[in-house]
């Protein structure tokens, strides 16, 4: 017998590695406390499980936890195949997992058995596959040998999962090379959301990065959120978009609105002539490549379940980024129920930072400016007193509940034109020339705010235009040099 059977008999003479008590026991954890998934950081997917069926109740129970849905021994069962499983159907099966489920504490052990098990039977499969290629003359050497290493390569990861250390060289190779990149002119580094005013000011989004954009009631919050979806759709950038203010028709129309100049209240209430209702049709077409590069979850999402759809999306979706519109919006779970307003937002940012970093994904976050931010305590109205209103200008400490602190930029829109409006005097009055007179300085007007920033330098202003019936905010600098042509 040749050394090549030899290897090959006794390879087929031992079992494959497998924990089957972990898998049932991982199962059983799950089906009877769902938050149990939060506790595998691990990359773990049904591929994983040596048995078939643990693969597919797993499969079961992420998908469920995913769309927001309970699985439960009752909820599933009926997203499973009816088979016998030794000597019980498929639901009792399901039942006894949980039934005999054991402490959730063990859930990451149970879940690093079931990789490291997965793991060594491909490192068995790979061995094979090499010795395959090894004796066939028909593969090309060395290109399997590359594509075997590049399988390796992807189980060494899986397994370290977080926890794999990167040393600074690398770092510093892999920032030069996409420096590089940049300066070849065949793209930037990171994220590109084709806002020029902005990528002047902090640059292209880059994966790890949490952005926090603060701003209060009318500021424009959401209008610069919405341009950033845009620019980065537009580039190539898929990007994931959790939409607690607004649902997905009403950002379409606002998306529609800034292409054709027809306000979206109107397309919203059908005031639209033949001739518009054909523009827009013609740019709803013509934004379909963009546009579906946008997934929008519109629906109440707790912090989890936004974590586990970011998982997916990465996965699926490499070179993309994230957009959390606002962070006050995200659901409350038991684990958040109890925090108070200001504690929960430095909560859900800290885990977004956490989730950018280990998802190597540029994650926005909005959040909402204190109340009092904008507040006149001079309430005899005055010149003074519009021109103080105009001049206070938000800080990093305006935002509500200390969001700013896991955040690389801090970016807040200005618009003094709506904090004007509130203090308009009645007509006819002495002071409503003054107002006039004060409110012509801004109408139209705005600015960005890089009010923190961990990469570039802060305070930054930047003088911008507002077009109010497309809600986005405009480079005037652009619209100079168009005035010039």
């Amino acid at each position: 017998m040749n050394a090549h059977d030899m290897s090959m008999h006794g390879a087929a003479r031992r079992e494959l590695p497998a924990n089957v008590e972990a898998e049932q026991a991982l199962l059983g954890a799950l089906l009877v406390n769902n938050t149990a998934l939060d506790a595998i950081r691990l990359p773990l997917e049904a591929e994983h499980f040596s048995e078939a069926v643990h693969g597919k109740i797993y499969g079961v129970i992420v998908e469920s936890a995913r769309q927001g849905r309970a699985a439960t021994t009752i909820t599933i069962k009926n997203r499973l195949d009816e088979t016998m499983i030794g000597d019980k159907t498929t639901a009792q099966y399901v039942s006894s997992l949980a039934v005999n489920a054991v402490n959730l504490v063990n859930v990451p052990d149970f879940a690093y058995s079931i990789m490291d098990c997965a793991a060594r039977r491909a490192v068995i499969s790979i061995g094979h596959k090499m010795e395959d290629a090894a004796f066939s003359t028909d593969m090309e050497i060395m290109d399997e040998i590359e594509a075997l290493r590049s399988r390796l390569d992807d189980i060494i990861r899986a397994l370290n999962g977080r926890a794999e250390a990167k040393t600074l060289a690398e770092g510093a190779k892999r920032a030069l090379e996409s420096t590089a990149t940049a300066y070849r002119g065949s793209g930037v580094a990171g994220v590109d959301y084709g806002i020029r005013f902005l990528m002047d000011m902090v640059g292209p989004f880059l994966p790890g990065q949490l952005i926090v954009i603060g701003g209060g009631t009318k500021q424009g919050k959401s209008s610069l959120i919405e341009q950033i979806i845009h620019g980065a759709a537009c580039n190539g950038h898929p990007v994931w978009i959790y939409s607690g203010e607004m649902g997905v028709e009403e950002l379409a129309h606002r998306s529609l609105s800034r292409v054709t100049d027809i306000q979206a209240w109107r397309q919203i209430r059908g005031k639209v002539s033949e001739r518009e209702y054909e523009q827009l049709e013609t740019a709803r077409r013509n934004a379909e490549t963009w546009q579906d590069r946008c997934f929008i979850r519109d629906d109440s999402m707790t912090l989890a379940q936004i974590e586990r759809d970011l998982k997916d999306f990465a996965k699926r979706h490499p070179g993309g980024m994230a957009i959390i519109d606002h962070i006050g919006l995200v659901e409350r779970d038991r684990e958040t129920g109890k925090l108070s307003e200001t504690e929960f937002g430095p909560f859900v940012t800290r885990r977004l930072k956490m989730v950018a970093n280990r998802l190597r994904l540029p994650i926005v976050a909005a959040a909402q400016l204190k109340k009092n931010t904008f507040a006149i305590e001079d309430r005899k109205m005055s010149r003074s007193t519009y021109m103080m209103a105009i001049g206070r200008r938000p800080k990093y400490a305006d935002i509500y509940g200390s969001c700013e602190k896991d955040a690389n930029h801090v970016i807040i829109p200005f618009r003094a034109e709506p904090i004007l409006q509130e203090l308009e005097p009645s007509e006819g009055s002495d002071l409503h020339p003054i107002w006039e007179e004060v409110m012509g300085t801004v109408r139209g007007k705005a600015e960005i705010i890089v009010a923190l920033s961990r990469h570039t330098r802060w305070p930054q202003r930047k003088e911008v235009g507002w077009e109010g019936t497309k809600t986005m905010f405009t480079d005037l600098q652009e619209q100079d040099q168009t005035r010039m042509f």
